[in-house]
C-alpha cells in the first residue's frame, strides 16, 4: 500500500467561461427618456461592467453652472502644484489663492501666474496642503 506523503495536490483553478454580453437597462421613469447601456466583458473586468453609456433624451439641454470666482472657503486657501511644461525635467511650482473658488480655478481658460501649457499635479483646499506638498515636491 502506497502512502501519500507531502503536500496534497491542488485542484485545478476554475477558469471562467469567456463571454461578452450587452445589457440595456431602461430607467424606472421612461417618460424622462434617459437610457443606460451596460457592457460586460469577462476579459476586461470580472468585477462588473467595463463601460456604461448614458444616453440623454432628444430634447435634453444641459444647464451651465455659473461659478462665483470670489466665493471663498472660510478663509482657507486653494493650493495648486503644477509643472511649467510637459518635459520630464520641468520645474515644479506652487500657486496659492486666498479668495478664489476651486471650481473657478478648474474651469478657467487661463490663470495668472500659471502657463497655459502647465500640467496640474495637485489641487486642494486648506493650509495643510501647503506644508505637505512643499515637502513632497521639495519646493
Amino acid at each position: 500500500m502506497a502512502e501519500n506523503r507531502g503536500r496534497p495536490s491542488e485542484q485545478p483553478a476554475v477558469v471562467p467561461e469567456k463571454r461578452v454580453e450587452k445589457f440595456t437597462q431602461i430607467p424606472g421613469k421612461p417618460e424622462l427618456g434617459w437610457q443606460s447601456t451596460w457592457y460586460y466583458d469577462i476579459n476586461k473586468s470580472t468585477a462588473g461592467p467595463w463601460r456604461v453609456d448614458h444616453t440623454p433624451p432628444k430634447d435634453f439641454k444641459a444647464e451651465k453652472v455659473k461659478v462665483m470666482k470670489n466665493q471663498s472657503y472660510g478663509g482657507m486657501p486653494v493650493v495648486m502644484v503644477f509643472k511649467t511644461s510637459n518635459r520630464s525635467n520641468a520645474k515644479t511650482k506652487m500657486k496659492i489663492w486666498n479668495n478664489t473658488n476651486i471650481d473657478y480655478i478648474i474651469s478657467a481658460n487661463s490663470l495668472p501666474g500659471v502657463p497655459n501649457t502647465a500640467e496640474i499635479l495637485e489641487l486642494g483646499v486648506g493650509e495643510s496642503f501647503i506644508e505637505k506638498w512643499q515637502s513632497k515636491y521639495s519646493l
